[in-house]
Formats: structure tokens, sequence, C-alpha cells
């Protein structure tokens, strides 16, 4: 049995093997071929253009601008691939352009425009495929013009509303179609300029945009920033700056601002830098009445000028300024100490020495915020020793040991608000002017001066005290007195 199913086996292994071997003379004597495809033998599909355009990479302008403006190009294909295109880009509708052949698909260009800032393109398109077949040409018109550039203040400028004999201005300029293509200098005239006369150089002494147009040169074209500086304002109104700033296709925009230019009233300053409406029956009554003719106001409410040499060309515009703060530290103050030096003892030759009276009780009480090297060597004041915050009793007297300067009082009724102060010690150039009557505490002092130049009179007058809080009438009499035999501003 075992022999039988071998043997049946192998009759079935030859019998598969035969009907193989004749498949296969089958084949190769006739069912298959060697011969290589040909493509031709099969028709071609013309390959298919198309086109668009885009601005510059991370650019986020409007394809029509005219300036480097990208086109791209592509080419389909369905039984191929694109071997090569052929691309003319007109510039002038009535001039044919020469057709170049490429592997690239985009190219950027920079047009010309006209005096209305259009510029013309029109782009012919067209591919070629693997088997030499041609698109169809693609035919477009792009229309092209120019963004005219703009000027604005950038967001960290401190606008101006208001000024008196000074006022700066930061800018940037910027050219949607690239900053590369700005003017790298603006003009900038005032009102009151002859516009009919040609624009002269910063630089040059006949440089006044009061009377005439002044070139000035952008920072640079990256940023696009410029600023502006006007001084000499002596017609008090209504003032406007103008700018222009052209792009290289002569667009030209006009910029505008315009503010008050307060007039000056008397020979003192007063710089209020007090929070809310108390100074304006003590502070400000009493220069109504030392002053009945006018004075002066530079109200902080708003803050320091954007550009703090404006600051120092408004106190040159006065004899004396006068300034005061409330309870707190002013910060204004602190932020304004190198005018403050500059207009008491100018380096400028051609600069009158300021003259100040500072009145705070907090101008020794933060040495972060008014420095101890300002406190001893303009104001006279001893910052190591200075300092102490005392209430005045009621009724107390404020008195000038010299017995030059009228006494001040503090009210005595119940209900009024007691008188802080800052006890004070004098450093040389600092004398004592004024204390208060308080065997307790020494006869602390509240008031030292500064001797000017001329020994006639004193360059620095600080009072530590809250002056608003003292008898009316008392504090007028010393203020007048002050101004009048200390800083001789009064005649």
């Amino acid at each position: 049995m075992r022999l039988h199913t071998l043997r049946r086996y192998g009759r079935t292994i030859t019998a598969a093997a035969l009907l193989a071997a004749a498949v296969g003379a089958f084949l190769w004597s006739g069912g298959c071929t060697n011969d290589p495809f040909d493509p031709d033998s099969v028709p071609n599909h013309r390959p298919v253009a198309s086109f668009y355009v885009t601005p510059q990479p991370g650019d986020t302008l409007s394809a029509t601008s005219y300036y480097r403006r990208t086109f791209h190009w592509s080419g389909s294909d369905q039984d191929g691939f694109i071997e090569s295109y052929h691309v003319s880009i007109q510039t002038d509708a009535d001039v044919e352009a020469p057709w170049a052949v490429t592997t690239r698909t985009d190219t950027t260009i920079t047009f010309t425009t006209d005096n209305q800032g259009r510029a013309f393109a029109r782009l012919h398109v067209a591919c070629r495929d693997d088997r030499g077949a041609m698109s169809d040409t693609l035919t477009q018109d792009v229309p092209l013009r120019n963004f005219p550039p703009v000027i604005n203040f950038p967001a960290d400028y401190d606008t101006t509303f208001w000024s008196y004999n000074a006022a700066s201005f930061r800018f940037f300029a910027l050219d949607l179609d690239g900053n590369e293509t700005l003017s790298d200098t603006v003009i900038y005239y005032l009102d009151t300029a002859d516009t009919t006369l040609s624009p002269v150089d910063v630089s040059d002494p006949a440089a006044d945009p009061l009377v005439r147009p002044v070139k000035l040169a952008i920072e640079s074209l990256d940023s696009g920033l410029f600023e502006i500086g006007v001084r000499g304002l002596v017609d008090a109104g209504r003032r406007t700056l103008t700018v222009i700033v052209a792009d290289e296709a002569d667009a030209r925009p006009r910029f505008t601002w315009s503010w008050d230019v307060l007039p000056k009233i008397g020979d003192v300053l007063l710089v209020d830098d007090f929070a809310g409406d108390h100074d304006l029956t003590s502070f400000h009554a009493a220069m109504d009445s030392i002053f009945p003719a006018g004075w002066s106001l530079y109200d902080m409410e708003g803050g320091l000028p954007d550009r703090s040499w404006v600051l120092l060309e408004t106190f040159r515009e006065f004899k004396a300024v006068f300034w005061y703060s409330g309870s707190a530290v002013s910060e204004n103050m602190g932020r304004s100490v190198d005018m403050l030096v500059e207009y008491l003892d100018p380096t400028d030759p051609a600069a009158a020495e300021g003259r100040l009276l500072l009145a705070s009780k907090e101008i020794v009480g933060n040495k972060d915020v008014i420095p101890p090297w300002f406190q001893q060597y303009h104001l006279g004041i001893n910052p190591n020793t200075s300092g102490k915050l005392l209430y005045m009793d009621r009724g107390k007297t404020i008195e000038d040991p010299r017995r030059r300067l009228p006494d001040m009082r503090t009210p005595s009724g119940a209900s009024d608000p007691q008188c802080a102060f800052r006890v004070l010690k004098a450093k040389y150039p600092g004398k004592v002017i004024y204390e208060i009557d308080d065997r307790v505490n020494r006869d602390p002092a509240v008031g030292i001066m500064v001797q000017a130049s001329d020994p006639s009179r004193a360059k620095v007058v600080t009072l530590c005290l809250q002056m608003e809080n003292l008898q009316m009438p008392t504090m007028i009499d010393g203020l007048r007195a002050i101004f009048t035999l200390e800083l001789g501003v009064i005649e």
C-alpha cells in the first residue's frame, strides 16, 4: 500500500511538469514580445500654464504695489512633466517685451510709476512639457500703483497739546511699498513760514521753521524715525506744524499738527505739581495776590513734556520758577533734576542764572526720587541728617532767625488741618531762613536758601512744609518777601 501511493504521487508530478513545459513552449513561440514601449504611440496632452502674484515673504502689502513685486507661475501636465517656461513681461502696453526661456517659477521686479503713481505690467506665460508640447499662452494684466508714505506719532510719544516757547515732536515715516522707496529727508515748517522759500538743512544757521521750510534727515530708513524740535515760539496762539515726506514715485503726503502756544505772563513760572484743587485757594490765590498783573502756569497734571530740553527752554523764559507739590514725593521733580541744575547753573554762557523756589514737605522725603547730591549741592540741605517728619501744633510760628523775612503761622482753630513738615539741616552752601518756634525739637529748620553768584540775592529757596495749611495772609506775606528780598524777582 505504501509503495503504490508513492508511485501515484510520482506520476502526478510528472504530468504537472509536462503541462508547464507545454505552456512555456507556447508562450515562447508567439504569446509575448521584447519590443520597447513607444510613447509616441500614445497621444500627448498639452500642458497648462497658470500664474499668480504675491507679496514678498513676510510682507502684508496688497499685490498691486509697484515696488519689488514677485510674480509666480507654474505648469501642469497630465501625462508627463514640465520641462521649461517661456515668459515675457511688458512694462509698456505699446512695446513688445522679449521672451525668456527658464526653469524658474518666479521673478521679482520693480516698476517705474507715472506721474499719477501708476505702473503697468502684462505677463505672458507658456510652458513646454517633456514631449515638446507647448501650452496656450496665458496673458495677464496686473494693475500696479504707488502707495504714498504715511507720517504719524510713534506709540510712546507724549503728544504735545500746549507749550510755551519750545515744543518737541517725534514721528515715524512708513511706506507700504517698502521704506527703501522713501526719501531719506523730510521737510517741515510752521504756519508763519514763507513756503515760497527753498528748504535749508537743519544745520544751516538760517534754518528756522517759523520763517522758511527746513530739511531734516530721517534717522534710518529701517525705522523711519525722526524728531523735530521747535524753539523761539514768542507769539502766543494756535500754531500748526506741517511735515512732508516724499517717495521715489514723487508722492508727497503732508502731516499737520496744531497745538496752543501759551503766552508768557510775568517773570515767575508757577509749576503746579499738586493733585486736586486744594492748591487753587492757597498757591494760586497767593500768586494772584503777589502778582496782580498776572503770572504763568505750568500744570503738571499731564506730566512732563516728551523731551526734557523743552522744560529747560520753558524755564529759561522766566526769571524764576516756583515749583510746589502736595503731600507725596514728586516723581516729576525727580525726573527734572538735570534740567533744574542746568537752569540754575547754566553751562551755556549765553543763558542767565536761574532762580528757584521749591515748596514741598517731601523734597527730602525719599532719596531715591530726589538724589542726595542735588539736595546737598544745589538745595543746600544735608541729606543725611534731614527728613524727620513732624506736625506743628496749631497756632505755631515759623520765623526767620535772621529777622529778615516775616513770620508765617499755622491756623489756631481746632478744626483746621495740621501742618506737616520735614526737619532740615543746612549744609554748605545752604543757610537756614525759616525755623519753627518749638523748644522741644530745638527750633527745627524748615527753610533753606542757597546764595546766587550775586551775593545780594538767593539762587534757590527750599521750604519743606505744607504751606497750603498755613494761615493764608501770613503765607502770602512770606512768599512775597521771598520773591522780593531773597530771589530779587520783585523790585
